[in-house]
């Protein structure tokens, strides 16, 4: 395999020349550009990229954290997030952690290295003092732990109030919304708490039950959802994310519930799972493709300090209706 120092020979010009051409920087006059071209074809010269990103202190790839990449919401903002990047010439390295606080921390740690230009965090179970410590440009999705992060967020306000003002068309009287468990403040659950207020102010019951999202796939969902209405049939409406709403529409019909004569159901995050059911479900849709679009952006503002990142982007929600509230 040919070498720097053989395409010099050949061209007959220092092995820095060569670099110069192969990274771009400084100046080399036309011939001398066109002479090295062509020794590297001759040559079969294969530059080793990885070699000359860390010449330039540059790698070309973004890390991305998510608690659980089969959730359908993480995954489907991965594959925008990706598509985003490599449009921009960068490529993604996934990291799924569990939600675990040791494996975040262990990625972490790895990617301190110069194996990534920065990390886009869809976690957050660190001290806030290993975020502010580490040593590559950082954005996070939905938590506000430092001013020296930016966040790119949705409108979880409203959305939660699209989705209180559907049920209470709809005439529902007892709501039952499904969050994850909230060890630290984050901005999605501000879609509950509108949800709550808003509902309240109807004099609309409302009852939120805390699950860990790790601990359950579709089956565990459907019998949660079971389980929950069967103990608790006044319930007439239920609101929570795209999975967890699928499985309680799929109780529902299945313990004979009309939908949604007797029980509606509002989803919230707007991915595939809404509409892959015979009736789709009245969503709140996150803009997942905006979403992707503004924390790439971002990411590479901060590496290539090309742009001024705002600190906090918040991208709008909208109602998408669907068979499962009464118009």
């Amino acid at each position: 395999m040919a070498s720097i120092r053989d395409v010099a020979k050949k061209a007959n010009v220092a092995a820095c020349t060569v670099s110069r051409v192969l990274n771009n920087s400084g100046y080399v006059a036309p011939e001398t550009r066109r002479k090295i071209e062509q020794a590297m074809e001759e040559l079969n010269y294969i530059p080793n990229e990885l070699a000359r990103s860390m010449f330039r202190q540059k790698v070309g790839i973004i890390a991305m954290l998510v608690p659980n990449i089969l959730h359908p919401f993480f995954s489907t903002l991965a594959s925008d997030i990706e598509k985003e990047l490599y449009q921009k010439g960068y490529k993604l390295m996934l990291c799924s952690t569990g939600d675990d606080v040791n494996r975040e921390r262990d990625y972490m740690e790895t990617l301190k290295s110069n194996i990534v230009d920065g990390v886009i965090l869809g976690v957050n179970n660190l001290d806030l003092k290993e975020y502010n410590d580490f040593n590559k440009p950082l954005i996070m999705l939905d938590y506000v732990v430092s001013s020296k992060i930016p966040v790119v967020t949705s409108n979880h306000k409203l959305g939660g109030e699209l989705a209180a003002r559907k049920f209470i068309d709809s005439g529902c009287k007892n709501v039952v919304h499904i969050c994850g468990k909230q060890t630290r403040e984050v901005l999605s659950y501000q879609c509950h708490i509108a949800l709550e207020k808003m509902l309240h102010e109807r004099s609309v019951s409302s009852k939120s039950i805390e699950i860990d999202w790790n601990d359950f796939d579709f089956e565990g969902y459907l019998n949660l959802a079971k389980e929950i209405l069967i103990e608790n049939p006044e319930i007439d409406g239920v609101f929570g994310a795209d999975m967890a709403a699928a499985a309680f529409l799929k109780a529902a019909i299945q313990l004979g519930k009309q939908i949604p004569k007797e029980f509606c159901v509002v989803a919230y995050d707007g991915t595939y799972t809404t509409n892959s059911n015979i009736l789709s479900i009245t969503t709140v849709v996150q803009q997942v493709n905006l979403i992707a679009n503004r924390a790439v952006e971002n990411i590479i503002g901060l590496i290539e300090e090309s742009k001024l990142v705002e600190p906090y982007s918040e991208i709008d929600v909208f109602l998408r209706e669907g068979d499962t509230t009464l118009s």
